[in-house]
Parts: C-alpha cells; sequence; structure tokens
C-alpha cells in the first residue's frame, strides 16, 4: 500500500476516516479466556492463562457509508468465542505504510463493542470488496459482526493524538440513503460501460500502476478499487447523496483524468 495522500482542506477527523475507508484489512482485539475452548477444539486450546487478557489478530475490514466497520469471523475463530462472552472489543486501523519511520503516519484506534448480525447489503458490500470472501461466506459458520464504535483515538503522527466520540467521527449519512440503494447498480455499471474511465483515473490521477482496474465500492465521501491484487481509493471533492451527484463526480473526475494525460 503507497502512503495515504490527503486533500489539505481535510481535518483531523475527515483524515481519520479517509484512512479507514482506504484500509482492507485491520486489527482486532478481543478479551480471551481459558475456559471458552476445550483441550480438543479446533484450532486448540489456550492453555493455562490465569485471569482473561487481550487477544488481537488481523482480518479483513469494510466499511459502510457511515464509516461503520464490518468483518467476518468463523464460529471456530477465537474471536467469535471470545465475543460471544463479552461484546467489547478494539480495532486499530494502521495507514504508516509508505513511511520511512512508521510513527509519522496515521493510526486509529476504535473502542467498542462487536455482535453479530445479517445484513445483506452490507454483505455484498464486504464481498465486492473481498471477492475471495466468497469461497466461504456461505458456509453456515461464517457470520458477518458490525463494529459498534463508542469513542475513537486518532494518531495524526507525532504530538497528534486526539480521542473524539463516535458522532464526530462517523459521517452522518441522513440524506445518503438514495445513493446507498443505488450502490450495487452503479458499481456495475461503472464496470460493464465504464472500465475505461476507471483506469484512465486510476493511472493518471491515483498514479496507481497499469492494471484491469475495477470499482468495488461507493459512498459519499469517494470510491475504491481493485485490479484483484491491490485496493486503492479515489475521494470526491464534495458529498454525493444520490447516483446523480455520483454521476457528475465521477465524470468530471474521469475529465480531468485525461486532461491531465494530454
Amino acid at each position: 500500500m503507497k502512503k495515504i495522500k490527503y486533500a489539505p482542506h481535510l481535518n483531523e477527523v475527515e483524515k481519520a476516516r479517509s484512512l479507514m475507508r482506504w484500509a482492507s484489512k485491520a486489527y482486532l482485539a478481543t478479551e480471551l479466556r481459558a475456559d471458552l475452548k476445550t483441550a480438543d477444539a479446533p484450532g486448540g486450546h489456550v492453555g493455562a492463562i490465569d485471569g482473561c487478557y487481550p487477544y488481537a489478530s488481523l482480518s479483513l475490514v469494510a466499511l459502510d457509508h457511515d464509516t461503520t466497520p464490518y468483518m467476518m469471523l468463523s464460529d471456530l475463530a477465537d474471536h467469535s468465542q471470545n465475543l460471544a462472552k463479552n461484546l467489547k472489543a478494539g480495532m486499530l486501523f494502521d495507514g504508516t505504510a509508505g513511511y520511512r519511520d512508521p510513527l509519522a503516519g496515521g493510526r486509529v484506534t476504535l473502542v467498542g463493542t462487536m455482535a453479530k448480525v445479517e445484513d445483506e447489503r452490507i454483505l455484498k458490500r464486504f464481498l465486492a470488496r473481498h471477492p475471495a470472501s466468497k469461497l466461504y461466506a456461505g458456509f453456515q459458520d461464517f457470520n458477518l459482526y458490525r463494529y459498534n464504535i463508542e469513542v475513537a483515538h486518532l494518531i495524526g503522527g507525532f504530538a497528534k493524538a486526539i480521542w473524539v466520540p463516535a458522532s464526530e467521527l462517523k459521517l452522518d449519512c441522513g440524506e445518503c440513503h438514495a445513493l446507498q440503494e443505488a450502490e450495487q447498480s452503479i458499481v456495475e455499471h461503472m464496470n460493464s460501460d465504464h472500465l475505461d474511465a476507471i483506469n484512465t483515473i486510476a493511472e493518471n490521477s491515483l498514479k496507481l500502476p497499469k492494471g484491469k482496474w475495477r470499482m468495488s465500492g461507493i459512498d459519499p465521501e469517494g470510491w475504491d478499487l481493485h485490479n484483484g491484487h491491490v485496493h486503492a481509493r479515489c475521494n470526491f471533492e464534495h458529498l454525493v447523496t444520490d447516483a446523480n451527484s455520483a454521476r457528475v463526480a465521477l465524470v468530471s473526475q474521469a475529465k480531468a483524468a485525461r486532461n491531465s494525460s494530454s
């Protein structure tokens, strides 16, 4: 992943949301207890520990339009069994890629709870971002989990750390329901009829390597793309709320990308 470049007009909270939207994975931490698995359980037994301890590992993540994170976990995973006993969890988004000194990069740590949900729209959004997950998404022991943010710790580099409540971090999508409903049709239309525009934006505006880039999702602040191996992000200059405003923004980005190549 290349270093994230933030638009100069973004404040610290908007930069944090941008960092989260760039991420295809995040670190999840739950409370580990020795009594949650039997000795013959799949994945092994935690062994002899005294009390409860934080347990962290890496998982794929996808965000809703308002920046709510979702993960897909197996019932056999330690996290799933930990969450069945205690919904409290932490989540870390790492935006330090590309920095010579990683501590100069941004990080977002979330504090909240995480619970199993059924949401067909989010599942489609998750699978579009992580196509390989389709191999196991239909298994009965795999489930979608929603992370409910209580508060977030934003670190933008040295001496740049603030705590913000979820109400400040999450995007207010009260006027963006039309975009949620149109998302799948927009993505399908762009990938079937406008791959040339997607790849022109990817190569000329985002300076990404040439490849078969496709749109994987769209939200009020921008859209996601991948080439089968790498995820990337293209932000809008202004919030989009429906299919028409998305079309206007995408056409503008495509024109700017074509002009930059001439």
